[in-house]
């Protein structure tokens, strides 16, 4: 039998992960991750176990793939954004609007992965690799802001720091919200914190006759 190219073999790896990844993530949804085991998984993908363990060698290591299969196309559309010919304030707000439909599109999951107590911890090796380029992304669109004008003069580090909590925040929140109301009510007044800042508008002052100072 003639071998396969590596063309080709990349092309099965890739499948064969694919079906892998959607049968851990319903697993991991229906029986959580203490429930996620190597034979529901293969039997979830219609794999002998034998074939599962061909791609991974552990439980350890298939939810790592898991998480990073979900976090890292959500980086990639943040170093997109990032590096794309428009102002700070619209790379800000197309990353929390692009964040915002990759939170409803696996709602859930990521709460399971970051709740988990097991012995490995899942989130290990996006703190490794994909936060700190997504930190450098984000500092960068602080810092064009700031060359550009949009933004007064700060630390785009430690700004980009305080976005990226705010990221998370979201990604929490939907997963424990049963609607989309208040994911989309939270990256609004995100988005408008942004832009406008904590400092009251002139018609939103407190007037002279007012108790309350201005």
């Amino acid at each position: 039998m003639p071998r396969l190219s590596k063309a080709r073999k990349e092309l099965l790896t890739t499948m064969m992960q694919e079906t892998i990844f959607e049968a851990a993530a319903s697993v991991l949804c229906e029986h959580g991750v203490s429930g996620t085991t190597m034979n529901r998984v293969a039997a979830e993908a219609n794999l002998a176990k034998s074939s599962l363990y061909d791609y991974f060698e552990s439980k350890e290591e298939l939810l790592r793939f898991l998480y990073t299969r979900i976090v890292e196309p959500a980086a990639n559309t943040i170093e997109e954004i990032a590096e794309s010919n428009i102002s700070a304030p619209q790379k800000l707000e197309n990353i929390l609007r692009g964040l915002q439909k990759h939170a409803i599109k696996y709602k859930g999951i990521m709460n399971i992965l970051a709740d988990t107590n097991e012995e490995f911890h899942v989130q290990a090796i996006a703190k490794r690799s994909i936060q700190p380029r997504v930190l450098e992304n984000v500092a960068a669109v602080f810092k064009q802001g700031i060359e550009e004008g949009s933004f007064r003069l700060h630390n785009p580090e430690h700004t980009a720091r305080m976005f990226m909590g705010g990221m998370r925040e979201l990604f929490e929140l939907q997963g424990a919200s049963a609607s989309e109301q208040p994911v989309n009510e939270y990256v609004d007044g995100l988005i408008d914190l942004l832009r406008n800042g904590l400092k009251p508008s002139v018609e939103n002052k407190c007037s002279p006759d007012s108790d309350v100072p201005i």
